[in-house]
């Protein structure tokens, strides 16, 4: 049974460390995606500036910026399916563990060692290296960081590049309503 269990720990540890390298990848797709449609949609305005098909232009721009907002969700929701199934293989991983009788360092799957928001600060185990760490607030790091929530800075992403949409989609239409 023991050999069974090292075996499913083993490949839980592969599933985690799969899903975070498709977080990661899967996030720069979706950034280097928004960001490209944001570049070609102000090429397509700055190209049509003055000419006479220009609504031509600022209906496509307001086509493709709709197309991005659906991006923006799409990798919000995504992101969020992401880091439910990581909680979830910590969660299998912490009890595999607990199953076996690891004691000590649990590195990979027991984070709340780490991150005790009445410490403060992560040190380690020979007092050498020190790192603070906020435990109050919307970027406080106790437990899963954030649980099943996306990370902040996904959130910060997205919403960046969907009030840039937003901006984009209300100058077009301010612009067309002048013509």
């Amino acid at each position: 049974m023991n050999e069974k269990t090292n075996d499913k720990y083993s490949l839980l540890v592969k599933s985690i460390l799969t899903i975070e390298s498709r977080l990661m990848w899967s996030e720069f797709a979706y950034l280097v995606l928004n960001i490209s449609i944001i570049l070609f949609s102000i090429g397509l305005l700055s190209y049509a500036a003055g000419k006479a098909d220009a609504h031509v232009v600022q209906m496509s721009v307001l086509f493709l910026s709709v197309i991005g907002e659906f991006i923006c969700v799409h990798w919000l929701i995504s992101s969020m399916k992401h880091q439910m199934k990581l909680r979830l293989r910590y969660f299998q991983a912490r009890f595999l563990e607990r199953k076996q009788g690891i004691t000590g360092e649990t590195f990979l799957s027991d984070e709340s060692l780490y991150f005790n928001p009445s410490i403060g600060y992560v040190e380690s185990a020979d007092k050498v290296e020190r790192v603070e760490y906020p435990s109050k607030g919307a970027t406080r790091m106790d437990g899963f960081a954030g649980s099943a929530k996306p990370r902040l800075l996904t959130w910060l992403m997205v919403s960046a590049i969907f009030f840039m949409y937003v901006a984009l989609l209300l100058w077009v239409l301010t612009d067309m309503a002048k013509l």
